[in-house]
């Protein structure tokens, strides 16, 4: 199966298709498929793959089942894994394989040729790279092979001490791969965190970025929303290609029910948000109960969309629904005559990728709370109706010219020569939107500055006494606006609630005009004018705050903040929704769009408006209903965490 990566998508042949998946271990074999095979079994669960609408499939090859201490393939595995990709190629499921299998489901298991302190050395790279070439040059041919994954999860069995120790195997990975087989792509197969999984290292090695997420939030409708911004995350602004490589939950977690609504809320989501494919974990609970790693997981029997009898879960409905959805939509031309074209983008802050000496956020901070306040930006954009992605600081000159505003959210601190970058694209009419901090809790950045264009870009004098630790914010702040700005009147007042202390700087104007001030009269908003664009400056860093806040606002107040962004540098908002709990995605054609919205929080009828006439509105896909619509607006019904997709004639 012909599959190779054009701009932001993976293609089949010519055509994009939504890569619906499951990870795979069989239903009666589990973690023993390769060792205790069973054809009949295992053609039982393929056949039901097919019947539900599976397209793609990631399975792993357990090395210890597979070779022996010198990296040599045993004969009986490679006929075993070809009688298993016959049966993909049969029912036309395409077949991703994770060959160096390491870690799985709570336990490490052994790789024959190489000790796991040694994974990363060039003579066990070596041998690894020899077991890699075997497998490939056997396979490459086969119509069922789609991609090659290195691992699955390798930094669990042994993470590398470094950036480099990391990318030197995936480098020799890749090379080994290419240089036999240029007709299927490349992954990781790692965890979010992995120095193999940062799009911008790894982009030159690999063809698509695969994510494995298992988020949990005391917030259900920010855990939602999170699915999507992790993918813009990883996409780089469209960089390189995203499979949400696994997602789930086991039922023995949570109910059935809610497993179902939670799977149909991340499809969707995914869709939304470009991913070329989403592959669940997994497609069976197990059997063996007292099989290592179970004994000791018991969770992980359980997170199947197909019970250990073989009976379907409710998630398996949901999966052949979307699977006959998706297919409607492709053959309007999604991702060909039809593109999201966003015009605001979130920059990542150069140390979340890249070593720098004394610049440790990301080593103190860890990689989940680096990121969440350009998790929090996200949702806030989305849930304000404006559609963004995010870009790596040292990249951000690509978007200079096809975005109307930059967010850096809740900045510690950039580098010096973005902001001169940044002065220049403001200068040419670009805007930027910036907010500040100095420290979290027990977490303060003391010994730095966000930036050294105070004045010069942002129009401020920074006015901290010698020493200062910061402004102090913690419980309720009023942020009260002190003239209009986009949808906000003079004197209104929004109200944020800061559960732990957060630090900032304090400012005071020399040529920026002050938009808000917080409860004691500190301007903590302000607006400066350069060249063609604007810079906005805010001293309340709101994405931090509503990132650490235990559930956040979803009243609309601080979205009102982004909607006024948004009208005032000219950000089109074509469809936005009257609730904030329920995102919007449309995706653009010539005369019609296609778009896609998913309800994060409970049942509700929303409100879709549009800022283009409707002359037609047709439902083509999700669990949600159109109840009526206008040349103005879509009403919809939306259950609890569904979807909906319709297309819109102009």
């Amino acid at each position: 199966m012909e599959m190779y990566k054009e701009r932001d998508v993976l293609l089949i042949g010519s055509s994009f298709k939504f890569l619906l998946g499951v990870n795979y271990w069989p239903r009666k074999l589990n973690i023993r498929m390769w060792r205790d095979w069973d054809e009949k079994a295992i053609e039982e669960d393929v056949r039901l793959m097919k019947s539900l609408g599976i397209r793609a499939v990631r399975f792993f090859i357990k090395d210890e089942d597979f070779a022996d201490e010198s990296a040599d393939v045993y004969p009986y595995a490679l006929e075993r894994l070809r009688k298993f990709l016959d049966m993909l190629n049969e029912n036309g499921i395409a077949g991703f394989v994770s060959l160096i299998v390491g870690h799985m489901s709570g336990k490490n298991w052994r790789i024959p040729w190489t000790r796991f302190e040694d994974l990363y050395r060039s003579d066990s790279i070596e041998k690894t790279m020899r077991f890699v070439e075997r497998v490939v040059r056997e396979f490459k041919d086969h119509s069922a092979i789609a991609g090659w994954i290195l691992s699955n999860e390798i930094s669990l069995v042994k993470k590398a001490v470094s950036r480099e120790e990391a990318l030197a195997l995936l480098r020799a990975f890749s090379r080994t791969v290419k240089s036999i087989d240029r007709d299927h792509v490349v992954s990781s197969g790692d965890i979010p965190d992995s120095y193999l999984q940062e799009t911008p290292s790894v982009r030159d090695y690999v063809d698509y970025v695969g994510p494995h997420l298992y988020l949990y939030d005391t917030d259900s409708i920010r855990h939602g929303y999170t699915y999507g911004a992790m993918l813009e995350l990883f996409s780089n602004d469209g960089d390189i290609p995203v499979i949400l490589e696994e997602f789930g939950f086991s039922t023995y977690q949570y109910s059935e029910e809610n497993h179902a609504k939670f799977v149909n809320e991340v499809l969707y989501t995914a869709l939304a948000h470009n991913a070329s494919g989403a592959f669940i974990w997994c497609f069976s609970d197990f059997m063996h109960e007292s099989d290592p790693p179970y004994e000791w997981r018991p969770l992980e029997l359980g997170f199947g969309i197909v019970r250990k009898d073989g009976s379907l879960k409710p998630v398996a409905e949901v999966v052949k629904r979307f699977a006959k959805e998706v297919e409607d939509i492709e053959k309007l031309g999604i991702h060909r005559d039809f593109r999201r074209v966003p015009e605001t983008s979130i920059i990542i802050p150069f140390y979340i990728f890249k070593d720098y000496e004394f610049v440790r956020y990301r080593d103190v901070l860890g990689f989940w709370r680096s990121i969440q306040p350009l998790l929090t930006a996200s949702i806030l954009l989305s849930s304000a109706g404006i559609d963004n992605t995010m870009i790596y600081e040292i990249d951000v000159e690509k978007t200079f010219k096809t975005r109307k505003l930059l967010v850096s959210p809740s900045t510690i601190v950039a580098l010096s020569s973005t902001w001169r970058k940044l002065l220049n694209y403001v200068e040419s009419g670009g805007n930027i939107y910036t907010s500040l901090v100095k420290g979290l809790g027990e977490f303060k950045a003391l010994h730095e500055a966000s930036t050294h264009l105070w004045t010069e870009l942002m129009g401020l004098e920074n006015t901290l006494e010698a020493g200062s630790m910061g402004v102090k914010y913690c419980g309720r702040v009023g942020v009260r606006f002190v003239r209009d700005f986009g949808i906000i009147r003079n004197g209104e007042e929004i109200e944020i609630n800061t559960p732990i202390p957060i630090y900032t700087y304090r400012a005071r104007s020399v040529d920026a005009e002050v938009l808000a001030v917080d409860s004691n009269g500190n301007p903590v908003l302000f607006r400066a004018r350069r060249g063609g664009g604007c810079v906005y400056t805010m001293l309340l860093p709101v994405e931090l705050i509503q990132a650490v806040a235990e559930y956040m606002d979803w009243g609309g107040g601080v979205q009102k903040i982004f909607r006024s962004l948004a009208l005032e540098t000219g950000i089109d908002i074509r469809y936005n929704a009257s609730s904030a709990e329920v995102e919007v995605k449309a995706f653009y054609g010539q005369q019609a769009d296609i778009v896609i919205a998913v309800n994060h929080g409970e049942d509700k009828r929303v409100i879709i408006s549009c800022s283009k006439p409707l002359k037609n509105v047709m439902k083509i896909g999700g669990d949600a209903s159109i109840a009526t619509w206008s040349s103005t607006q879509v009403t919809a019904d939306m259950p609890k965490k569904s979807g909906l997709v319709f297309y819109v004639k102009h």
